[in-house]
């Protein structure tokens, strides 16, 4: 763990440093941090455990809705539990529906992709989705690389509790509650995604600008 968390630093210090392009490296950083399984866990919610580096503060979590903060921006993460559950499949974004970059993650049978758009000269909206889980951010140029490894070493590191989330599950059947999601096998992943992630910025009382679904 320690000697990927180096790679990754490594690589992001020469995009700092102006060595190399951004573009050219989010790839390579990609497939560090995925390459091998994330055995590290530090943090528990509601059926699923997570790992939040070193520099990274949890400043919400919400059961399936999370809110961190690395440096000065804030981070909004998505489990989506349901989906795991059933095993549901990704609807894909389309390339051409982001600006700055894309790539489509699959690794050991785990699918997502990554896209950032250029909002303005110096500010990046960027979209992770990875392990039935998504993250969205915005951020300067500078401060993207360190955001993007650790968000994405958070996602990689959530590790589901079957168990735990099937007496949910039929929890939510059995004692009257609203039930959160359909529990009839979800059609669209991708769409439950920003959902949820507005009512819970909703909630939060935040002014974050989510994109369009459609």
């Amino acid at each position: 763990m320690h000697k990927k968390l180096l790679i990754i630093m490594i690589t992001i210090l020469f995009i700092l440093t102006g060595c190399v392009r951004l573009t050219d490296n989010l790839s390579d950083t990609i497939n560090e941090i995925l390459k091998n399984e994330t055995t590290s866990v530090n943090t528990v919610s509601t059926g699923y455990e997570l790992y939040i580096p070193i520099g990274v503060t949890q400043v919400t979590d919400n059961e399936y809705n999370q809110k961190f903060k690395i440096r000065d921006r804030y981070i909004y993460l998505y489990v989506d539990t349901v989906s795991y559950y059933y095993k549901s499949e990704l609807n894909y974004k389309k390339s051409s529906d982001y600006n700055y970059y894309y790539y489509q993650i699959s690794n050991n049978g785990k699918t997502g992709y990554v896209g950032i758009n250029k909002v303005d000269d110096d500010s990046y909206f960027c979209v992770i989705v990875y392990n039935y889980s998504k993250i969205e951010f915005y951020s300067d140029l500078n401060d993207l690389p360190i955001i993007f490894a650790n968000s994405l070493i958070i996602q990689n590191s959530i590790k589901f509790n079957d168990e735990l989330i099937k007496l949910e599950l039929e929890s939510n059947i059995t004692d009257g509650r609203e039930i959160k999601y359909e529990l009839d096998k979800p059609v669209d992943s991708e769409s439950t995604f920003s959902q949820y992630l507005q009512e819970y910025v909703a909630e939060e009382g935040m002014e974050v600008e989510l994109p369009d679904d459609n």
